[in-house]
């Protein structure tokens, strides 16, 4: 099983039917045509901001991420491209949100989503700023999760991603559930 096929099934086995789900972080879309495609009843908000090195927050480029250091903008444009023709595969189902994670969590109703995936800016501010936008968005009995819980990968640092989800599930007293491919979920 491919990566993104493996944060697919971790998703899609917490959610119910006719899920309202949002992707923060979708890059090329390849998850979000994965999911798509294996549940004909969701609704998807896929959330990037498509920006190179020089607009992105340096605590998320100082975690190595490739995708926080691009500094070709037509490589980045090309990755907005490919989402978007993966997005109208799907007409009236997936919705492209082409700006900062905070800026399309206030375009999105309070506890209108099953499901919230964050795999933006894996830096503990950028996690701890999107939990505290998305976390309200999900419905009660909904799921927040995200990507790179877990991962000592040594190309990268995503501690920041343990500690920020690490003390929100403390202080909201709620387990962690992983999952594969360094994939975490919290029931709301």
């Amino acid at each position: 099983m491919k990566p993104f096929e493996q944060r697919g099934s971790a998703i899609i086995k917490r959610l119910p039917p006719h899920a309202k789900v949002a992707e923060v972080g979708v890059l090329l879309g390849v998850l979000s045509e994965y999911l798509l495609r294996r549940r004909s009843d969701i609704d998807l908000l896929m959330i990037d901001n498509w920006q190179t090195a020089d607009k992105q927050p340096e605590s998320y480029r100082a975690t190595g991420d490739v995708h926080a250091n691009h500094t070709d903008a037509r490589r980045v444009a090309d990755h907005r491209r490919q989402a978007e023709a993966r997005a109208r595969l799907f007409p009236g189902r997936a919705h492209i949100m082409a700006m900062s994670s905070i800026a399309a969590a206030d375009q999105v109703k309070d506890g209108s989503l099953d499901l919230v995936f964050l795999d933006a800016d894996h830096s503990y501010e950028g996690v701890k700023a999107d939990l505290a936008a998305w976390v309200p968005k999900v419905k009660p009995g909904g799921w927040i999760g995200g990507h790179d819980f877990g991962n000592t990968d040594p190309a990268y640092d995503f501690s920041g991603v343990d500690r920020a989800v690490q003390e929100w599930a403390s202080a909201w007293g709620v387990p962690v559930e992983t999952d594969l491919n360094f994939t975490w979920f919290a029931r709301i």
